[in-house]
């Protein structure tokens, strides 16, 4: 599901002008922004006309102008494109209705139309379209009522008031000591220590689970089938243990499966740190669906790399991170895409090379296929986990490539040098797994870029020499990047 789904057609094409503009340094000319948009002259006129409106509050902080050929933006250093998409957001009507049924849970016709102030035809296709998207996410609003397992009521909820409603307003609104309670809790029965940044998260989480729990007819289907390996697991333990006597304090009964909820959810997100989660690992069963896929997608990566060993931090690193992918992979469905995925996808294709995200497509595959996910059209958890494997990967490969020692010995006078080698520093920066320096007396280097062949070929010891035909030139830069990636090979 994608943040563009919650907003009509008028007003996607209005926050792709926005993108648009940041894409192409803020300026365009009206034609080929008439282009890209395949829309007739009446309607980007229209468009241009409604942002002016919509920004007229902002204009501190915002403008667009349009000069009669060219289509500028200009934004203050502090307001950036997410919170142009947060403006919209929070005018739309789809993104009204979802607010309205999570405090509501339910709803009438005539008294969500009055609220909305929209007629019944109208609300009958939101509800339609909406529910086209909420399909990936197993979940479906029928009735006035949001229908579904209760586990993907609540994750939907959660990225829904991560990424499209203001986060800042759901804790502020429903700020308690409950929850403040319920978390300090939690980090004493699990004897963990939540940072700040996970600690929102899981905020979000419990003031979810706050306004769900006492809903009646939840549905636990597939979480029971999931979780028929983990009933022993210790951490499953000290999280039922938790639950059962932190509600039992309010007198509130809550089924064996509010337990079942957290613990999907505290091993699918960030929120226990590292040290924390390596220490559960070490007692966890490494037989269970989660821990043996962890275990087979690390060795996949070893043998794959020829790798003999990896170092035990990147090791545990590796498990963590994965750990995150393979239990959303296990226990939900669907995703809020919250970046451009095709975009993200070039960026690390270009960042990375095909042949990395060839190999995280083979392991994507051998995760859905070992979990026994359906392939479906369009799948944005699939989408999210490739882009998850491919970052895991670069950071893999980053952190097993030895950093080569280019060393930079200019034979000309010294004002001419001081200044040449800071250039040829800056324009091989982009080049990964390298450190470039001036020659350092008595220091060893992998290769040497000079501009005068050695007279003497002892003088720089076993170094590679790499003599320059002119200085800083597309040539040499070409046989630069080929030298050192005979190194990494």
């Amino acid at each position: 599901m994608k943040i563009e789904h919650f907003l009509e057609k008028n007003e996607i094409r209005e926050v792709t002008i926005f993108k648009q503009l940041v894409l192409n340094g803020g300026k365009l000319s009206y034609t080929d922004m008439l282009e890209y948009l395949a829309v007739a002259r009446a309607s980007l006129d229209k468009d241009l006309e409604s942002i002016s409106f919509r920004i007229q509050s902002l204009s501190d902080q915002v403008n667009v102008n349009y000069d009669g050929q060219y289509i500028s933006l200009t934004m203050s250093d502090e307001f950036s494109l997410p919170q142009i998409h947060q403006l919209y957001l929070n005018q739309s009507i789809k993104v009204n209705l979802v607010r309205f049924l999570f405090k509501h849970q339910e709803f009438s016709i005539t008294q969500l139309t009055q609220k909305l102030m929209i007629s019944d035809s109208s609300l009958f296709r939101k509800i339609k379209e909406l529910n086209s998207y909420l399909k990936e996410f197993g979940i479906k609003i029928r009735n006035g009522q949001l229908h579904g397992e209760e586990l993907q009521i609540r994750y939907f909820y959660f990225q829904f008031y991560s990424y499209i409603e203001n986060k800042e307003s759901l804790v502020v609104s429903h700020n308690d000591k409950q929850i403040t309670q319920m978390v300090q809790a939690m980090e004493s029965s699990l004897q963990v220590t939540i940072e700040p940044e996970n600690k929102q998260r899981l905020d979000i989480w419990m003031l979810i689970s706050k306004t769900r729990v006492t809903s009646k007819e939840k549905k636990y289907t597939a979480l029971r089938q999931h979780m028929q390996y983990y009933l022993e697991d210790p951490l499953y333990q000290k999280i039922r243990m938790m639950v059962l006597r932190y509600f039992s304090r309010y007198s509130i009964e809550v089924d064996e499966e509010e337990a079942m909820l957290h613990f999907a959810f505290l091993l699918a997100f960030p929120i226990l740190n590292e040290h924390d989660f390596h220490e559960y690992t070490l007692e966890r069963d490494r037989r269970a669906p989660i821990a043996t896929m962890d275990a087979y997608i690390v060795e996949t990566i070893i043998i794959q790399y020829k790798f003999r060993r990896l170092p035990y931090m990147l090791e545990r690193d590796m498990h963590y991170h994965l750990s995150h992918i393979h239990t959303k992979l296990y226990f939900f469905q669907g995703e809020m895409e919250i970046y451009d995925y095709e975009g993200m996808l070039a960026k690390e294709k270009q960042f990375t090379g095909r042949d990395l995200v060839s190999f995280a497509e083979t392991l994507i595959a051998i995760s859905t296929n070992k979990f026994g996910i359906k392939e479906v059209e369009d799948n944005s958890l699939l989408k999210i986990g490739l882009l998850k494997y491919i970052s895991l990967l670069a950071m893999v490969t980053l952190k097993m490539t030895t950093i080569l020692q280019v060393g930079i010995d200019l034979k000309m006078e010294a004002i001419f040098t001081e200044t040449l080698n800071q250039l040829l520093i800056l324009n091989m920066r982009h080049i990964n797994g390298i450190h470039v320096e001036a020659c350092q007396p008595g220091k060893v280097y992998d290769l040497i870029l000079t501009n005068e062949q050695p007279t003497n070929k002892e003088h720089y010891g076993k170094s590679r020499v790499y003599v320059l035909s002119e200085i800083m030139s597309s040539f040499d830069m070409k046989n630069i990047q080929k030298i050192i990636q005979e190194f990494n090979s």
